[in-house]
């Protein structure tokens, strides 16, 4: 026997926060600036493995402590650049206070802003966390947040934490 919701989901992962096609968040890199950081990145990291094709004396264990030395910043060099070219993390935070019995999620705006949403426990009709993914849903059956939880240590906390609450 399988016991199925009063109501279809919408989706089956998680939901993306707005139109990706807007302007990133203001302090981060994008269009020109985002492409030649990741160019440059990619370089970099195609350079201090490339180092390594180059043929070198074999025996001088010198020169190849000096040239680990320099791919290994390389390396670094470009991983920090793509770094600095990714887009900014649009995911909602999500606080589970169990005295209050109240979930709250904090939404990134696109101006850098935050926005807070209170819901508490008795006005959800769902709260659940399967497969690593925490979903809650108001008495009508709307999706209230979905998102993934990173890792057990995460899952377990929020296990804890929703068990306390509950």
């Amino acid at each position: 026997m399988v016991a199925l919701p009063d109501f279809d989901r919408e989706f089956s992962g998680p939901p993306l926060l707005g139109d990706e096609t807007d302007t990133a968040l203001a302090g981060h890199y994008n269009g020109l600036a985002g492409l030649a950081l990741r160019l440059a990145g990619g370089g970099l990291i195609v350079a201090a493995l490339g180092l390594w094709v180059v043929p070198s004396h074999t025996g001088d264990a010198a020169m190849m402590l000096v040239k680990l030395l320099f791919s290994v910043v390389l390396f670094w060099a470009g991983m920090l650049a793509l770094h600095a070219a990714r887009g900014p993390d649009r995911r909602p935070d999500i606080e589970i206070d169990a005295r209050a019995r109240e979930l709250r999620l904090r939404l990134p705006q696109r101006d850098g802003t935050t926005t807070a949403e209170v819901h508490r426990f008795d006005d959800l009709h769902e709260l659940s966390l399967r497969d690593g993914l925490l979903s809650a849903r108001d008495r009508t059956g709307c999706l209230v947040v979905s998102i993934e939880v990173a890792g057990r240590r995460g899952e377990r906390a929020l296990q804890q934490a929703l068990a306390c609450a509950v």
